[in-house]
C-alpha cells in the first residue's frame, strides 16, 4: 500500500495485514485468535493515521519492553502493575509493527534484529527485576538468588530452542515440538485421552508464555501476593526447562541413535 492512499476500514485492514502462519511460524492461540485480529489491528490503524512506519513501532515496542523491567526493579504494587502493563503493551506492539510493515510493503533487517534482541534481553531482565524488588521488600537474600536463577533458566530454554532450530537447518530431522509429539503418541495408544491431553498441553503451553506471567502478576500485585506468586511461577519456569531437556534427550536426540551424515567423512577418505 502507498502512503498516500486512504486507510481502509478495520475489516479491510485485517484482510490486508493478515499474517501468513506458514511463513512466520506458529504463534500462541491467544495471539492468533485474540490479540492479532482484535487488539493489534486497532493500534495498527492508529499508527497508520500517525504516518508511522514499522521501524517506529518496533522502537516503541523496544522502549516499552525495557521500561517494564525497570518498573519491576522498583517494585511495589504500582511498580509491578505499571511494569506488567508495559510488557503487555510491548507484546501487542510486537504484532502491530509487523502489520504496519505488511500494509506499507516494508521490510527491515534492523527491525527484525531489534525485535529478537528485545525479547532475548527484556524477558530475562524482568526476572532479575523481580528478584531485586522482592529482596528489597523482604530482605531475604534467597529472593535475589531465585530471580537470577529463573532468569538464567529462562534463557537456557531460549538457547536450546535456537540450537535445535540451527540443527534443523543444518542436518534436518529435528522435532521442533516434542511435547506435541508425546501428546500424539499417547493419544494413539489411548484415544480417550485426546481432549484431556489437548487441554492439558494447551493450557500448560499458554501458562509458560510471558504475557500470561505478567497478566497474573497484575492480579497478584493487586492482592498483595507477589512473592508467593513469583516463587510458584519461577518453579514452573524451572520445571519447563527440565521437561524440555528431558524430552530433548529422550525424543529429539536419543543417545542410542547414531546419525550418519549424507556426506563423506575425512575418516573414510584414503
Amino acid at each position: 500500500m502507498q502512503h498516500g492512499q486512504s486507510i481502509p476500514t478495520l475489516s479491510g485492514l485485517k484482510d490486508i495485514v493478515r499474517n501468513d502462519v506458514a511463513k512466520s511460524g506458529k504463534v500462541p492461540w491467544i495471539s492468533q485468535f485474540v490479540i492479532i485480529p482484535h487488539v493489534a489491528v486497532y493500534f495498527t490503524k492508529l499508527f497508520l493515521h500517525l504516518r508511522w512506519c514499522g521501524d517506529h513501532v518496533t522502537l516503541l515496542m523496544t522502549a516499552c519492553a525495557f521500561l517494564g523491567p525497570i518498573c519491576l526493579f522498583i517494585g511495589g504494587t504500582r511498580g509491578y502493575v505499571i511494569g506488567a502493563c508495559l510488557m503487555l503493551l510491548s507484546w501487542v506492539l510486537d504484532h502491530t509493527d509487523g502489520q504496519v510493515r505488511r500494509y506499507r510493503g516494508e521490510d527491515s533487517m534492523l527491525s527484525i534484529y531489534l525485535d529478537r534482541f528485545t525479547h532475548r534481553v527484556s524477558y530475562p531482565l524482568q526476572h532479575l527485576g523481580m528478584g531485586v524488588s522482592l529482596y528489597h521488600a523482604s530482605g531475604v537474600a534467597s529472593d535475589l538468588l531465585f530471580g537470577g536463577v529463573v532468569a538464567y533458566v529462562y534463557q537456557l530454554v531460549v538457547v536450546q530452542t535456537l540450537d535445535k532450530h540451527i540443527l534443523q537447518l543444518e542436518r534436518g530431522h529435528v522435532d521442533p515440538d516434542p511435547l506435541r509429539t508425546l501428546r500424539l503418541r499417547l493419544t494413539n495408544r489411548v484415544p480417550i485421552l485426546e481432549w484431556p491431553l489437548k487441554l492439558l498441553v494447551g493450557g500448560y503451553s499458554q501458562l509458560i508464555q510471558n504475557p500470561t506471567f505478567v497478566t497474573l502478576l497484575i492480579v497478584a500485585a493487586l492482592f498483595d501476593m507477589v512473592r508467593p506468586y513469583y516463587l510458584a511461577y519461577g518453579i514452573v519456569i524451572m520445571f519447563n526447562w527440565l521437561l524440555r531437556t528431558l524430552l530433548d534427550y529422550t525424543m529429539v536426540f536419543p543417545w542410542r541413535k547414531r546419525y550418519t551424515p549424507p556426506y563423506g567423512s575425512s575418516a573414510s577418505e584414503p
